[in-house]
């Protein structure tokens, strides 16, 4: 995406004509790093959100209102203090660079009127968003920098801001600009420009290259060519007061992938009324998906190391259970001994005897401890004997016990990819704790909901499925009746689905379409045909193993179908 100085510029005024003059009323901050202001503008209510998420920086207005935690962060708590109830005065670019400025007029704690700034740096890794008292000083930042060797500077409260060096030649040094493209070499004009003029990506390059009407691959720049090239540098500087504005989106099958102030190039664009919703439209995808990875990165590393460890634990115990494998042996011995004690003297080393237990009576060679009697050796037979097979039984029960954690364990991986909200990860954390995936279990703030499972309008009929083990039990044993119906995959994990009729009669069309609802929110998803059984809830009894959310039932029926989620039936 040509996250540059041109867009980022077109942006800046874009806002500033939506949102200067606008009261900030309200100030969120739903992720560590993303800040959301509710501002009141032209007698409109809008949410600008911003991000420094270093694979996915942006600032746009949203329509998305986002979960928020029950307790705000340091730098929120900072951002409410002195921008709540303020007016936002301009926006604009700061420095020629990727920097975007929010001019805020406020009061402090005397009511004294101040003019306070925002800073919002959008440059990948080092994006940051910065908090500037009314001296120009930094009150708080999103991140905090003791001093970073890349940018030369310290980003830490009472040090006076300093926007990040630039070593490259700014857009408005006309001369430079004429210079530098005098100096070219015959290499691309387009690579030239994106590495030697500051705030063009390659992809804006290109496109200033196209507009001026200059071969990309020529081998030097003529006067008129240099001449174009500028004009038409200018033109996409100021381009938000330009003709060729045109905010849009390009398409990849039904998906936007990349935004623009206008289209580009050749490819599927999508044009919008503002640059603003081609951000929102174009970043959201991935935006969700990266929020995703970063919240269940640290579940999925707890899961993943209780599932190795349970592996591990089994694969002792199994080894164990081959080492028992002799038991009857020595209880063999020790009855070979028994019988012949006549024959053996102390001090013999081995008892040559016939087998009793083979049918041909065959001769067998039985070891003896010479130090020990006769009786002493077939006792410490025994006792051998004895003690593998107490550890038989422990070892079998022991690999029992740990398929099934295993089986229930591995269920909550399927969760773990299912879960979207702060409560659910609390959900899938405190599951993991009761496991012992997790040593210590974290407390959760009490003001915290739990978390709702999917909710579907089928017909008339209103339909719970869980995406946990927890809202599977939430269902089931707290909100269902005893005449609701209850579905799940045969033989697979997955999510339990309530029907909620009250007893009566559901038709047969309700009960395909949320079998293949609950075939497709399980272990078998990918599988064409899943076979689904459906009961009454009074007929579903906890597992005597009393893990949560595994179940008993009894006369139920079945329904083999396709997966599907059904999406268009889903509640928002």
């Amino acid at each position: 995406m040509p996250n540059d100085f041109v867009t980022i510029k077109a942006l800046a005024g874009e806002l500033s004509s939506l949102l200067a003059g606008g009261k900030i009323n309200k100030i969120y901050m739903p992720e560590k790093d993303e800040v959301t202001f509710a501002v009141r503008a032209h007698g409109e209510n809008r949410l600008l959100a911003i991000s420094t998420n270093p694979q996915n920086p942006r600032m746009h207005l949203t329509s998305v209102r986002k979960e928020n935690p029950p307790v705000a962060p340091g730098f929120c708590m900072y951002l409410r203090k002195y921008f709540t109830g303020g007016t936002i005065t301009n926006i604009g670019i700061l420095g020629e660079d990727r920097i975007i400025a929010i001019d805020v007029s406020s009061r402090n704690e005397m009511h004294d009127e101040i003019n306070i700034r925002l800073i919002a740096e959008m440059m990948g890794r080092y994006s940051n968003l910065i908090a500037l008292d009314s001296r120009g000083n930094i009150g708080a930042a999103i991140k905090q920098v003791p001093f970073d060797t890349a940018t030369k500077r310290c980003i830490l409260p009472g040090i006076a801001y300093s926007a990040p060096p630039q070593n490259k030649i700014l857009p408005s040094d006309k001369t430079a600009l004429t210079a530098a493209l005098e100096s070219y070499n015959g290499e691309k004009v387009s690579a030239f420009i994106a590495e030697k003029f500051a705030g063009y990506s390659k992809l804006t390059a290109a496109f200033a290259v196209k507009l001026a009407g200059v071969d990309d691959a020529a081998p030097s720049l003529s006067t008129s060519d240099i001449s174009a090239l500028l004009k038409a540098l200018d033109r996409l500087d100021n381009i938000y007061s330009d003709p060729l504005y045109s905010p849009c989106c390009l398409k990849k099958g039904e998906s936007f992938v990349d935004y623009f102030v206008c289209p580009y190039g050749d490819g599927d664009y999508e044009s919008f009324p503002t640059l603003s919703e081609c951000v929102e439209r174009a970043t959201f995808a991935k935006e969700k998906s990266e929020r995703h990875r970063e919240h269940t990165r640290e579940l999925n590393r707890y899961y993943k190391n209780f599932i190795a460890r349970e592996e591990k634990k089994l694969a002792k115990s199994r080894a164990r259970l081959k080492e028992c494998e002799d038991t009857e042996y020595y209880r063999k011995c020790g009855d070979l001994i028994t019988i012949n004690l006549y024959a053996i003297k102390r001090g013999d080393k081995t008892l040559s005897a016939a087998d009793v237990y083979d049918p041909e009576g065959k001769i067998v060679e039985v070891e003896l401890d010479p130090s020990l009697s006769p009786q002493q050796n077939a006792q410490a037979y025994y006792k051998k004997y004895a003690k593998l097979k107490r550890t038989l039984v422990a070892v079998n029960e022991q690999i029992e016990e740990t398929l099934q954690t295993l089986d229930y364990a591995r269920d909550i991986g399927r969760a773990i990819a299912m879960c979207s909200t702060s409560a659910e990860y609390a959900e899938i954390e405190s599951e993991l704790a009761e496991l012992g995936a997790i040593r210590k279990k974290r407390t959760h703030d009490k003001r915290m909901k739990p978390a709702k499972p999917l909710e579907y309008e089928v017909g008339v009929y209103k339909v719970l499925v869980g995406k946990n083990n927890l809202q599977n039990e939430r269902i089931t044993f707290k909100i269902a009746q005893g005449g609701d119906i209850w579905m799940h995959a045969k033989d697979a994990h997955g999510s339990h689905l309530i029907i909620i009729c009250a007893g009566g009669e559901v038709p047969e069309s309700v009960l395909c379409t949320c079998a293949e609802i609950a075939a497709f929110y399980s272990q078998s998803a990918q599988a064409d045909k899943v076979t689904v059984d459906y009961t009454r809830r009074k007929r579903v009894k906890r597992h005597p193993s009393g893990k949560l959310a595994l179940v008993t039932y009894t006369e139920y029926k079945s329904i083999s179908v396709k997966p599907n989620a059904h999406e268009e039936l889903l509640l928002k």
